[in-house]
């Protein structure tokens, strides 16, 4: 009788698991993230494109990425303790974050923070004090371990708390950073993903207060779209060798490369396009190195202003179209023990005025003394719309010490990533400025013995079959365009303008 009872049970537990949606094993069986950072390997530094480091020095150790604040960061009035850097490559891996609200994160914090900070922009929303995130961790660890976050919820208690009003910002500075609080549901997670930034250990305070030699390893950044998957995952699977992640390959691009509002610093004509300095003493054409010198004081917080706008409304540049051109390029030298990185803040038509927090992004230096190419990518900041204005170059978050030399060779703009990379990977090189040809001089004609009378009407000397552009008044050093194709080819069809 028993095993008759037993078998009408199995047999029931097996039809109602039949009718189960498979949706539910399938959660539990699988445990796959949307998308994944695998920090395994040091390649990564290239692959995913890490930049605009503040505070802080960035290594690998026994496969984890390791993050170590300056010694000196929390020193003089500053004392925000704020470090971070940016993952570019979030705005390649077209995450979903409506469907994806989940984060997971190994890592192992060293210090006595009890709370990780992050921050976000998205296609909806630029990474700004709005796109802010925390989860608890734990302090004073040895060993690595994984904590879950559903970001939503605490993106909208973390906004409410450091930037809404009667939060940390307006304790601080008197006003809030954001004017009105997010409610239920109002989370900025939302769209894709196109900015991804690492804060790390957060001790309080509007950016953190991190003290000195604090370290933070991190093994690998997940999302989900469920807490069960979050909690499941085991992380990615280095059982067996793996290739090493490669950087991207310099793109082929087909058809023309057309930069906008090139400025090209080749000649003692462009003191007015620098405007309003903070702690730039001076600036001043340099012939030796064909560029021009900023001779920054040491301050906190420099800047100066690229009048973008003046050049565009006496007709020395065509608008530059936001919507269109994503990437400012610069070759600049610099003193990298000054300073990790930048930041460029800027005005449009659309969103005109005094340049908002929203309004800026960050790049990143590499560490040589060289001449550099710098690319700033705005296409990760919604606001990035409309007509330029102007631009605010922050060249170091601050310059300690003695005064430090920013040199500036020239600034355009590209409509890519990939554009302005195939142009880097090029040389740089911008096609020689066309000489005017000359106007012969008029010789003195002997005049004729007798006119003789004419037998028909005298011939016209043909005119050009092109009239010379009104534009093309010479040579100079601000390029309105250029076409190319691929790495080799690059530069044709330029139009070359300068200061009348």
């Amino acid at each position: 009788m028993r095993k008759i009872k037993f078998l009408s049970l199995f047999i029931a537990v097996c039809v109602v698991m039949a009718t189960m949606p498979a949706a539910v094993f399938a959660e539990s069986a699988s445990a796959e993230p949307a998308y994944v950072w695998d920090f395994y390997y040091e390649d990564v530094m290239d692959s995913y494109n890490l930049s605009g480091f503040t505070g802080c020095d960035v290594s690998w150790k026994d496969h984890q990425m390791v993050i170590i604040s300056d010694e000196d960061l929390m020193t003089g009035d500053d004392d925000i303790g704020d470090i971070n850097f940016t993952i570019e490559d979030a705005a390649k891996c077209g995450l979903d974050c409506d469907a994806n609200p989940y984060i997971a994160i190994k890592l192992c914090n060293k210090g006595t923070a009890t709370q990780y900070e992050g921050h976000f922009g998205t296609s909806l929303h630029s990474l700004d004090g709005a796109g802010v995130f925390h989860f608890d961790i734990e302090a004073s660890m040895t060993e690595s371990k994984v904590f879950v976050c559903y970001i939503p919820d605490s993106n909208i208690y973390w906004t409410n708390t450091i930037n809404g009003p009667g939060g940390i910002v307006e304790e601080v500075k008197g006003t809030p950073s954001v004017e009105d609080v997010l409610g239920e549901g109002e989370s900025h997670w939302e769209g894709t993903l196109k900015s991804f930034r690492i804060d790390g250990p957060y001790y309080g305070g509007v950016s953190g207060e991190v003290p000195g030699n604090v370290e933070m390893d991190i093994d690998w950044i997940a999302f989900f779209p469920t807490e069960a998957a979050a909690k499941a995952y085991a992380g990615p699977d280095h059982s067996e060798p793996t290739p090493e992640p490669e950087a991207t390959p310099a793109p082929e691009i087909s058809g023309d490369i057309i930069p906008a509002g090139t400025v090209i610093f080749n000649e003692d004509i462009y003191d007015d396009f620098w405007k309003g300095p903070h702690g730039v003493e001076d600036y001043m054409y340099n012939e030796a190195d064909n560029c021009y010198d900023l001779t920054v004081s040491a301050i906190g917080d420099p800047s100066i202003t690229m009048a973008f706008g003046d050049y565009i409304d006496i007709g020395e540049l065509d608008e530059v179209d936001l919507n269109e051109y994503k990437v400012m390029q610069m070759k600049v030298r610099i003193n990298p023990k000054v300073g990790k990185s930048g930041n460029i803040y800027f005005s449009t038509d659309e969103a005109p005025g005094a340049y908002a927090e929203a309004q800026n992004v960050k790049y990143s230096y590499a560490k040589t003394e060289d001449w550099q190419i710098v690319n700033v990518d705005f296409s990760v900041n919604a606001s990035w719309t409309g007509i330029l204005s102007d631009c605010r170059l922050d060249p170091w978050p601050e310059v300690k010490g003695d005064s430090a030399l920013f040199q500036i060779a020239y600034v355009t703009f590209f409509k890519s990533l990939d554009e302005a990379n195939v142009f880097a990977a090029g040389g740089s090189v911008f096609p020689a400025t066309p000489e005017p040809t000359a106007t012969p001089e008029p010789t003195d004609t002997p005049a004729p013995t007798a006119t003789p009378e004419a037998t028909e009407e005298p011939s016209i000397t043909e005119a050009p079959t092109t009239e010379p552009s009104s534009e093309n008044k010479g040579c100079g050093g601000i390029v309105a365009g250029f076409a190319g194709t691929a790495v080799i080819a690059i530069g044709a069809a330029f139009v070359l303008r300068k200061k009348h």
